[in-house]
């Protein structure tokens, strides 16, 4: 169960790396507990999951009327999908750091990586909101993200590159896969619910 305290560090901590602090690594608790508690920080991404589901009801022409969780396949679908994003790259790092030899790294670099993903998917919610407010098209809300994905991109090298310990290039390529993982569901939510 998180703590008050345990959400208000560790979000001040995510503040201090998003400003490129590296100081901010020590604001985490770490343990196995704490490990695990993070992922609970999902529960904080709530606003962008509600707007990326406002967003495929306008894709798909169902009226925001009806309410966001009328269609319980719709809602299924994203739910299923953005479970197994949260847990996709946690998962693939652990292949990384084994091959780094960098496992006594691992449990730190996830704690930070889950709490800053609050952030993160407030960055890219961003433009899904213009869209879903009429302040910009599909098209033009689509580059946005693109363009709001390099300011996260920025965001996750610094933390891989503080909490790993690697080089810039070796970071770059942890932050790309990342990335490029968000990417691919992003995608493969996008497929789905068009043809759900």
């Amino acid at each position: 169960m998180l703590s008050a305290d345990e959400v208000g560090r560790s979000l001040s901590g995510s503040m201090q790396l998003l400003n490129r602090d590296a100081d901010g690594l020590y604001r985490f608790p770490v343990s196995v507990e704490a490990f695990w508690r993070s992922f609970g920080a999902v529960v904080l991404t709530a606003p962008a999951f509600v707007t990326a589901l406002a967003a495929d009801r306008l894709r798909l022409g169902l009226p925001l009327e009806q309410g966001l969780f009328a269609d319980a396949g719709l809602v299924t679908v994203r739910l299923v999908l953005a479970g197994m994003a949260w847990i996709a790259f946690p998962i693939l790092m652990i292949a990384v750091v084994r091959r780094l030899n960098l496992g006594h790294r691992y449990v730190r670099f996830v704690i930070a990586y889950n709490w800053s993903a609050v952030f993160a998917s407030a960055i890219l919610a961003f433009p899904t909101a213009m869209y879903v407010t009429g302040m910009a098209s599909y098209a033009l809300s689509t580059l946005f993200v693109v363009a709001f994905a390099v300011i996260v991109f920025r965001r996750r090298w610094f933390l891989a590159k503080a909490a790993l310990g690697v080089s810039g290039s070796l970071a770059a390529m942890i932050a790309a896969a990342d990335l490029a993982l968000y990417g691919a569901f992003a995608a493969l939510a996008s497929a789905t619910v068009s043809a759900a």
